[in-house]
């Protein structure tokens, strides 16, 4: 028998490979969400990327003051993230996913088009503020169709082959692709504001074309409206925080996701600006600087994509507070490592330690909302998902500022210890919660 069932509804649930999807999806609605999650995971972090690049070569900003300046324009755009996701979480129960989701690259692609032509720091925040609009609606939306789209038991399988996809998009596409490109262009004779332009312009129509696909691949509101009278959005909204305030393991999933946020983007804005600053302040150039920092991100990348595959074996096969575990403390050393590690201009030691980060990361990917899509009752199931966004977005503002501040006034490995002893908080928060009260059945209650 086909593994691939697209008779969604008419005979059972479908499957994609060895992944059952739910109750109306179909395979194409899940290659469409792969390849969505994909290009807007590529495109938060291609911004994240070049911001050293163009902070040094369009803006000419001194480096002792970029890691406070990025923190606080990372605080600034997760405010506008804050104030969004929980209301587009209950948005998007009411209209579906799909047309926020094509709003998202909209935003994206407006952002990406302006960016190279800021000329001073206040136009560069406010076209970032586009792609923070972008962000929230993208990460609401990701989380979402990855809790919607797979049955329960396969739900680790799901967010794990949706990372791996991702992990491929981060190494060759944002790593070896966006990151390099002004490098490459530069020594083909290109100016440095040339080749910037060139690369952000590329990453726009890479953005409109994500929004065409996920218009007409993704799951529309009127293939899953199940006949239920809809409750209200304030309703949806109470609904949802109520969900998460009796659940104990719904309290980690939120802990965790303030966490492991701030993992993500620590690891991404600060770890190429670490690596950009030392190739800098050692006399390389900033798109030569910027190159070095995107390798040893996509090896970092890449023990992501490996380590992935066990995460998600270990969360369909295990209890998923106990995966939890696993992750936060593979999380806690790999970012205690990157703390501690020599010089990486000077010393190789900087590839085991990128891996272990990325394994990491990979760890905290797939655990937490693995658990929270578990937990999640499924008719305020976005509306759960955007009080974990907002959660997540607080984790961001919280942490990237920290990161900021030790940064630029104790060391440029300061944000990576901050982390690790997070990271370490949770990983005991998790063991409580296991102990305290037990195991899990891989079931989402209705």
């Amino acid at each position: 028998m086909n593994s691939i069932n697209p008779t969604a509804g008419a005979s059972g649930p479908a499957r994609l490979g060895p992944i059952q999807l739910s109750p109306g999806v179909r395979p194409r609605h899940a290659v469409a969400m792969f390849y969505s999650a994909t290009f807007m995971m590529v495109l938060i972090n291609v911004v994240v990327l070049l911001n050293p690049y163009l902070l040094h070569q369009h803006l000419g900003m001194p480096t002792e003051i970029q890691g406070n300046f990025t923190g606080n324009l990372t605080v600034l755009l997760e405010i506008i993230v804050f104030a969004l996701v929980v209301p587009l979480g209950g948005l998007s129960d009411r209209i579906g996913r799909r047309p926020i989701f094509v709003a998202a690259f909209l935003f994206f692609a407006a952002g990406l088009a302006l960016m190279p032509f800021a000329t001073t720091p206040l136009q560069y925040v406010l076209i970032r503020c586009l792609t923070a609009t972008g962000a929230a609606c993208g990460v609401t939306m990701v989380s979402a169709v990855l809790a919607d789209y797979p049955d329960n038991s396969d739900r680790g399988k799901m967010i794990s082959l949706n990372g791996i996809f991702v992990g491929l998009g981060l190494v060759l596409i944002a790593s070896f692709g966006f990151a390099q490109l002004p490098e490459l262009l530069a020594r083909r004779g290109f100016t440095g504001i040339d080749a910037g332009v060139y690369t952000f312009g590329l990453a726009a129509l890479v953005a409109l074309v994500s929004a065409l696909v996920a218009h007409f691949g993704l799951k529309g509101r009127d293939e899953t409206d199940d006949g239920q009278t809809r409750e209200s959005f304030s309703q949806q909204l109470q609904v949802g925080f109520a969900a998460i305030r009796a659940n104990p393991h719904l309290r980690l999933g939120a802990v965790a996701t303030f966490v492991s946020r701030g993992d993500l983007t620590v690891l991404a804005g600060f770890f190429t600006l670490w690596l950009v600053a030392l190739g800098t302040d050692g006399g390389l150039q900033a798109a030569d600087a910027q190159g070095l920092a995107g390798r040893l991100f996509g090896v970092s990348q890449l023990a992501m994509l490996l380590f992935i595959p066990v995460m998600g074996f270990i969360v369909d096969r295990f209890d998923r507070t106990t995966a939890l575990i696993v992750a936060m403390a593979v999380a806690t050393l790999g970012y205690g490592a990157l703390g501690i590690v020599p010089n990486p201009l000077e010393s190789p030691l900087i590839y085991p330690v990128a891996l272990l980060a990325g394994a990491g990361e990979a760890g905290v990917i797939v655990t937490a909302p693995a658990l929270v899509g578990q937990e999640a009752p499924a008719r305020v199931r976005g509306s759960v998902i955007g009080f974990m966004a907002l959660v997540g977005a607080l984790g961001v503002l919280i942490n990237v500022k920290a990161a900021g501040v030790l940064f630029d006034t104790w060391m440029y490995q300061g944000p990576f210890l901050w982390m690790a002893g997070l990271n370490a908080l949770v990983c005991c928060w998790a063991v409580y919660v296991r102990l305290r009260y037990g195991a899990r059945a891989s079931a989402v209650r209705p």
